[in-house]
């Protein structure tokens, strides 16, 4: 029998922006379904900004969904929320997101969706190909799908 979720991880590209900067990363941001923000991790190579500590520096990782979470940057790397996730529409307006763990369906992006134990992984795409491709680098998944804008998944696993 298939564990619980307890968890929800957000992945995929996305940019991380500061005063007077900005780089494309990889992320996974890991979220309680009481919406408390675990683990936040940014792929290699690091961006030479989360390398020096920072607290309350502005540091913001914008998610392809419309979403974004301030970091702060401890002595060791450790990175953590300087805040909850936020939500906007338009990039001008934010709010706070209640339900970060909720995927929800933008236009232009394929949404990977697998579970592993008791995590439900959502990660973001631009093409169900990238997707796909994307699906095959994880480990231990026991059930996957890829979600397009409108229509029907295709399931994977």
């Amino acid at each position: 029998m298939s564990e619980a979720v307890r968890s929800v991880m957000l992945a995929g590209r996305g940019l991380l922006r500061w005063p007077g900067g900005e780089e494309r990363v990889r992320y996974r941001v890991t979220i309680g379904l009481d919406n408390t923000i675990g683990a936040i991790y940014v792929g290699e190579p690091v961006p030479q900004i989360l390398t020096r500590p920072s607290r309350h520096g502005r540091i913001f990782l914008h998610m392809p969904e419309g979403r974004r979470l301030a970091l702060n940057v401890a002595a060791t790397g450790h990175l953590t929320p300087d805040g909850p996730i936020e939500r906007s529409l338009d990039g001008q307006d934010w709010w706070i997101d209640t339900t970060p763990w909720l995927p929800f369906e933008t236009p232009d992006r394929f949404t990977l969706a697998m579970k592993a134990g008791p995590v439900q992984i959502f990660e973001s795409h631009a093409t169900p190909e990238e997707a796909e491709e994307a699906y095959h680098k994880w480990q231990n998944v026991e059930t996957a799908e890829i979600r397009p804008p409108f229509g029907r998944p295709t399931r994977l696993k």
